[in-house]
């Protein structure tokens, strides 16, 4: 009555959708937030003002237009961060699994999470980085 469910298969397919996925939800996100991070940088020398004059001086000063600049890269740039991350999370999480098999691996199913996110994170900062850099040079 109470069988075992199974796992599926974690084949290249698997890890591209998971891929896929962390790129869009990534890039999008990103994306969509990146007026606030150009009215921040803006703003940075002049760390008094809110938020909203930050918008209201760049708008000003700059045009609308500026609330977009260096966005082809931050989407570029969290997208490939996404992608290794949501991908990576995965390969890294059932490759250590797996190799530890099914009951030792329960029993460290943190530190199998958290490891698999800190090999990620190493990995996806250097694709990242350099894009940050570029944005914040536009």
């Amino acid at each position: 009555i109470h069988g075992k469910k199974s796992q599926g298969s974690f084949d290249l397919t698997y890890f591209l959708q998971g891929a896929f996925a962390g790129g869009i939800c990534c890039s999008t996100t990103h994306g969509a937030l990146h007026p606030v991070d150009v009215v921040k940088t803006r703003i940075a020398p002049n760390y008094r003002e809110s938020m909203i004059a930050g918008f209201r001086q760049v708008i000003a000063e700059e045009g609308v237009s500026a609330l977009t600049i260096g966005l082809g890269p931050t989407v570029v740039g969290y997208f490939l961060q996404g992608w290794f991350k949501f991908g990576g999370v995965e390969f890294f999480k059932i490759n250590f699994a797996q190799q530890l098999g099914e009951a030792r691996a329960w029993e460290l199913r943190i530190p199998i999470y958290l490891g698999a996110a800190i090999c990620t994170e190493f990995i996806t900062d250097i694709f990242l980085c350099p894009l940050g850099a570029t944005r914040i040079r536009l």
